[in-house]
């Protein structure tokens, strides 16, 4: 009985819908006339496709290449901090607070129109030197907490049981330092490659200014807005999930618990 009843009302629906469409053909037929033609004023037309072809490449060139730069230049940070010459630890300490307290933005313009300004610079490589220096200043923190959670009892126990140094770093210190940092590590570089997208203010061809360029000349702007942000959701989906493989391989714990 339930079952009859159930499927009564799924056929009452369907009939109102049928009544809906049927009153409503032109109305739907110009809507989705619209929608195709908008996709191809500002998709098709001129072969516009290729301006957010060009902007996918310097996006994919600026994110990676600064991350790649940025967790170098963050290791070698933290081994300033983790130095024993004193003055090494305060120019460290100093560089990545300064960098933690000003805005991405401000840091690209300042190199852009300060530091670079009076040098024939490709914006792109400025933008990859200021994006790489800010995500550096995080790469040191995070590895400088997955440190500090590490109990010095564990590495004490390793050299009583025989363990070299080389031998404690590989299996007891490396282990749970990635296991704390990739998960962290995967923010800050998704953040990172959504911050891209204000690199257009030194006139990089990315992602968003080649949407601003399609809207300001077909005045168009859903579909150009859309097809970006389904672009970029794609680049860190794919990221995480190269991430979360490498987190799994590191961390057993959480292989058996899926």
């Amino acid at each position: 009985m339930k079952n009859q009843n159930r499927w009564i009302k799924v056929l009452i629906i369907l009939f109102i819908l049928v009544l809906v469409i049927i009153c409503n053909k032109e109305t739907i037929i110009n809507f989705f006339s619209s929608i195709h033609s908008s996709f191809n004023r500002t998709i098709v037309d001129e072969k516009r496709y290729i301006l957010f072809l060009n902007g996918l490449k310097s996006t994919l060139l600026i994110s990676f290449l600064s991350i790649i730069i940025g967790t170098l230049f963050g290791f070698v940070l933290f081994l300033l901090h983790k130095s024993r010459i004193k003055i090494l630890n305060i120019i460290s300490l100093v560089f990545v607070r300064f960098l933690q307290g000003i805005p991405v933005t401000v840091l690209l313009l300042t190199f852009y129109f300060g530091i670079f300004g009076t040098i024939n610079i490709e914006p792109i490589i400025v933008a990859v030197i200021a994006f790489s220096i800010y995500f550096s200043a995080y790469v040191c923190e995070i590895i400088k907490g997955a440190f500090l959670s590490i109990n010095r009892t564990q590495i004490d126990s390793a050299y009583a049981l025989g363990f070299t140094k080389i031998q404690t770093f590989k299996y007891i210190i490396l282990p749970q330092v990635l296991s704390y940092v990739i998960p962290v590590y995967k923010n800050e570089s998704v953040s990172l490659i959504k911050s891209t997208s204000i690199a257009g203010y030194i006139s990089v061809m990315e992602l968003t200014k080649a949407s601003d360029i399609i809207r300001n000349r077909t005045y168009e702007a859903f579909f150009p807005l859309i097809f970006t942000a389904l672009i970029y959701f794609v680049i860190c989906y794919v990221f995480c999930k190269l991430l979360d493989l490498i987190y799994k391989k590191v961390n057993p714990r959480v292989v058996k618990k899926s």
